[in-house]
């Protein structure tokens, strides 16, 4: 684990989404609730005239409001109810399937207005006074019991195995996570994305620039790649963070939530599950 020299540790700053999850048709279909929720106890650290606080907003830039708790705010129209399966590399070009032949996912056009998918939006900044010049802060997700535990839960997990978690601050580059390690069995899996004659295989997903599609290699990554954990006590990290925050800077995080249906595990074996998203985030003062 790549270790890191520090003064303070923040805790405080969670995100919870609670989702559910059922389809109606032969299609797959997510549905979930409207708690989409931030939440911060706004923990402060403080030593002499140091101070640190990280805190959360609906709004940002001069409108910026730290608080406590703030929701989420969804960015484009969709009904936040339907979610479609999609496909992704970059969260910006998203990939659907508008009709299929003898069963096979062949004819794709390019998602448009933002439709099919879930983005939603808060503010993050840590508000400090006193600290020494060019200090950051690492920020990690936190799945250890203190906070919670897992980040996700499910009924019965088959769904998590093919959804997908988007994060970009400032619209910089994407992080896109699995939400499990584990995949389904080889009989609840489907591999019928065809693309000029040939089957996407494990690990590709769909990605274009206005009307060409092309395959490419799915970048998503284990969510707990970027977790802290506990040892004896002490605090694990990975080898390196989601983000290095600037002190007093307002960070713009996007939050994408959607099916990715190029992945084997996003076949009839999701409808009916049930699902939780709550996630957590761990900060630390970097020099």
């Amino acid at each position: 684990m790549k270790k890191f020299r520090y003064r303070m540790k923040i805790f405080g700053i969670t995100v919870m989404l609670l989702l559910l999850f059922v389809s109606l048709t032969a299609a797959t279909y997510a549905w979930f609730t409207s708690n989409r929720i931030v939440n911060t106890d706004r923990v402060s650290s403080r030593s002499g005239s140091e101070t640190l606080t990280l805190q959360v907003s609906q709004t940002g830039g001069n409108n910026f409001k730290g608080s406590e708790e703030a929701a989420i705010v969804q960015v484009n129209k969709t009904v936040r109810t339907e979610l479609l399966p999609v496909s992704t590399a970059d969260l910006k070009t998203f990939v659907y399937n508008p009709a299929t032949l003898a069963g096979k996912a062949s004819e794709f056009q390019v998602v448009k207005n933002e439709n099919y998918y879930y983005h939603g939006r808060v503010y993050l900044m840590a508000k400090a006074e006193g600290q020494p010049e060019g200090s950051r802060m690492a920020l990690y997700f936190d799945q250890t019991e203190k906070s919670g535990g897992s980040l996700v839960t499910s009924q019965k997990g088959l769904l998590l195995n093919a959804a997908r978690l988007g994060l970009t601050f400032d619209g910089k580059t994407p992080l896109i996570f699995r939400l499990s390690n584990k995949t389904n069995s080889k009989n609840e899996q489907v591999r019928n994305t065809v693309l000029n004659g040939k089957t996407l295989g494990d690990n590709k997903v769909l990605n274009g620039t206005g009307e060409t599609i092309r395959q490419a290699n799915d970048p998503a990554v284990s969510i707990s790649d970027y977790s802290i954990s506990m040892n004896n006590g002490s605090t694990a990290l990975p080898d390196k963070p989601l983000l290095y925050m600037e002190l007093n800077r307002v960070y713009t995080v996007d939050i994408y939530f959607y099916l990715e249906g190029c992945d084997p595990d996003c076949s009839d074996s999701v409808k009916l599950n049930g699902a939780d998203l709550h996630l957590s985030f761990f900060g630390i003062l970097t020099d």
